[in-house]
Order: structure tokens, then sequence, then C-alpha cells
């Protein structure tokens, strides 16, 4: 892969990947570490990605990708709410952000479903957009955006949350 190339595709794409990664991670320091990463990961992997007009969605889904891997690997980042805390629905004593309880929802779900509701609800990307940047067909992302709909009221009774 060329220099120009990559120059090319960080000016391009660089602001979006790191505004995603920021959006995920909630740190300017991680996005741009993550950023980084990601283009550093496009130089080593350039020659193996065969249909160039798939390198963009390559580029997001690896920003998605590691990002998600920092956030499993940052315990504290899921693990900081747990159940008990929880069982008052943020009334009287401790209250949640709703970013913790979102994860601690997220937490339960499997990596395809997390993936259809954050492009769906927090990028509020639609789902042709979502299919070329993960690869699921629409009737997949409708189907990941149903059982998460479906689940969440179960979740948080379970997370002891009445009121939101």
């Amino acid at each position: 892969m060329s220099k120009s190339e990559v120059d090319r595709l960080y000016k391009t794409y660089g602001y979006m990947i790191y505004g995603r990664c920021l959006r995920l991670l909630g740190s300017r320091d991680e996005a741009h570490d993550a950023m980084q990463v990601v283009f550093m990961k496009l130089v080593q992997a350039y020659d193996t990605i065969n249909d160039k007009e798939k390198v963009v969605p390559w580029i997001f889904r690896t920003a998605q990708n590691h990002c998600f891997n920092v956030l499993r690997d940052r315990k504290k980042f899921i693990g900081a709410v747990d159940a008990d805390t929880l069982a008052d629905g943020g009334r009287g004593g401790e209250t949640v952000s709703n970013r913790d309880l979102l994860n601690k929802i997220l937490s339960s779900f499997k990596r395809d479903v997390c993936v259809a509701v954050y492009y769906t609800y927090i990028e509020e990307l639609d789902q042709r957009e979502i299919q070329k940047i993960t690869g699921q067909s629409p009737a997949t992302i409708r189907r990941n955006l149903k059982r998460f709909r479906d689940a969440v009221p179960g979740t948080l009774k379970r997370l002891g949350v009445h009121d939101l």
C-alpha cells in the first residue's frame, strides 16, 4: 500500500473513525489511539483485501471491532454498575448514568445485536448503510433490533430498574 493511499484514506475517513471511536470509548485519548491502531492494521492488511472497493467498510468494521475489544478489556466499563447498585432503579442511593445502564443492558446481548443497536440508535444509520459496514443483511438487522426491543423490558426488570 502506498503512503499516498494511506494519506488519502486517513484524510478522508480519519475524522469519521475518530468520531465513531470517541462515541464508543468516551475518551479522546483512547479514540485517538484506536484510530491510529485501525490505520496501522489497514497498512498491514491492505494487500490481503481483494476487493479494494471494500476498504472503507473494512476500516469502519475494524474500528468498531477494535473499540468493542477495548471496551471488553476495560472491566470497569461494563462492570462499573452491578445489579445491587441498580436495584433501587436509581432512586435514593447512587444514580446510574444512562451510558452505564445502556452498557449493562447491552452486555447481555450477542455482538451482532449490539452492533445493530449501536449503528441504528447511536450512529442513526439506515439498514443499507449498516449492511455495507457490517455485512449483516437488512433482514438480520431488523431481527437483531427486534430481539433487543423485545428483551429490554425483561432485562430492565432483572436489573431492578422500573422508571426511566
